[in-house]
């Protein structure tokens, strides 16, 4: 009985250790379409709140952003003849091929930016091959976005997520 429950403690004890050991990896993935504006909403109100928005807190955000996206929309016709129309209009999606006003109207002011290509590099890690040549600049988002910019436009996304966070 005693050498079984040590057994016990031992997997125990082992599955823990493997489950802190996991826990903390990060994964970093290239993607053709970067983050909503309500997913950077939502995830900035559990950073600050600690909670999700109520109802109003997100109705009054949508209308603020709707008023936005309606008057570049108003002032960039041109837009409405591209493929990243429904992206920007319907969605409130970043896609390669935004330009920075554009970003800017979605996602607001990024927390970080930068023109070093050895930080743009680590903060693309292994895909920094099929960036570089390409970015000039790159805006840091939270919860891990990273838009890379040439001298127009957006020409990579990268998002940075644990490895144990749950699927959006």
């Amino acid at each position: 009985m005693r050498a079984s429950g040590r057994l016990w403690s031992v997997l125990i004890a082992a599955m823990l250790t493997g489950g802190c050991l996991f826990a903390g990896k990060e994964a970093v993935e290239v993607s053709g379409r970067g983050p909503t504006a309500e997913q950077l909403f939502l995830a900035r109100s559990q950073a600050i709140n600690g909670r999700a928005p109520t109802f109003d807190e997100k109705r009054q955000w949508e209308g603020a952003v709707e008023e936005r996206v309606f008057a570049y929309l108003r002032d960039h016709p041109e837009l409405q003849q591209t493929s990243r129309y429904s992206d920007f209009r319907f969605w409130w999606q970043v896609t390669i091929g935004s330009t920075p006003a554009e970003v800017r109207v979605l996602l607001g002011e990024p927390r970080e930016q930068t023109i070093d290509p050895a930080e743009m590099a680590a903060l693309a890690e292994r895909h920094w091959g099929e960036l570089e040549g390409k970015a000039g600049e790159a805006w840091i988002y939270d919860p891990g976005w990273i838009l890379y910019f040439d001298e127009r436009a957006v020409v990579g996304v990268v998002h940075r997520f644990s490895s144990m966070a749950p699927v959006q």
